[in-house]
């Protein structure tokens, strides 16, 4: 039951409606017996920077990020956690003990994570999208000795998130060049990124290769179909949700809930691997 000592959770940005995170997580907070509950609010692009100063006003104990609001938060938070810093976004606030707003990035480890599941990270892998999200990913790609380039419909910005994690960067019409040279291409683009231009590289890709496509929320059915008749793995973006979503609640809590358990609660996430086609 929600009470006057409950604390709020929340997913700020927008969209936030198709989200599964409040389902996921308010199923781990009662997994956990903690009195909190998440809920998911819908943040004006115009508003984003003061987000920070909202979250001390009404008090919330943490926050998830995201789009538009991943970088715009930065200066308004106290601190940056070595993977935020390095990404240059933050997914994840937690309230420290004297009421400072901690930012996170819960993206790259959640990703990572998804991929052992899937057999592991293995490369060269290409990241398509240097926003929050794709910059996240790269760097911990990057650390985790992969060799990662970050590619953007922009080149200008991926040169200069490129050149800050120190990662060969460029355009996504450079894909067809690379792919028959990758075995994992991690799209973090924005949903109208979902283009003939962006999968131009599928065919030449190596059979056996793994796409991963972050947005759970799309239809995926035309890419599945393309991947399969190349002979290529898929992973929607639902694995890696999960494994963020874990990470920043254990962040949250100080316990963490097994992947195996959440699943359990919230099916929409399926058995382990389920992502994988």
């Amino acid at each position: 039951m929600i009470g006057g000592a409950t604390r709020v959770y929340a997913l700020l940005g927008r969209p936030v409606g198709h989200s599964l995170s409040p389902a996921l997580h308010n199923a781990l907070f009662a997994l956990l017996g903690v009195d909190a509950a998440y809920v998911a609010l819908d943040v004006p692009p115009g508003e984003a920077a003061r987000v920070p100063a909202a979250l001390r006003a009404l008090g919330f104990a943490g926050a998830n990020l995201t789009v538009p609001l991943k970088e715009a938060v930065l200066d308004g938070l106290d601190a940056l956690t070595p993977a935020a810093a390095r990404a240059g976004a933050v997914n994840t606030v937690q309230r420290g003990d004297g009421g400072e707003l901690i930012g996170h990035n819960t993206d790259g480890e959640g990703l990572l994570a998804a991929l052992d599941e899937a057999g592991g990270a293995g490369g060269p892998a290409a990241v398509l999208g240097a926003g929050g999200a794709g910059r996240a990913v790269a760097a911990a790609l990057s650390a985790a000795g992969v060799p990662t380039t970050l590619l953007n419909r922009d080149p200008a910005r991926a040169r200069r998130a490129g050149g800050a994690l120190g990662l060969p960067w460029g355009g996504l019409d450079d894909l067809p060049a690379l792919a028959p040279g990758l075995q994992l291409v991690v799209d973090c683009t924005r949903p109208e990124g979902v283009t003939a231009e962006v999968r131009t590289g599928l065919h030449r890709m190596p059979p056996g290769a793994l796409w991963v496509d972050t947005r759970y929320f799309l239809d995926l059915r035309p890419l599945r179909a393309a991947c399969a008749a190349f002979g290529l793995r898929l992973m929607d973006g639902r694995p890696m949700l999960l494994h963020q979503a874990l990470a920043a609640s254990a962040l949250w809590t100080g316990r963490r809930v097994p992947a195996d358990e959440a699943r359990a609660r919230v099916p929409a996430f399926g058995p382990p691997g389920g992502g994988l086609r």
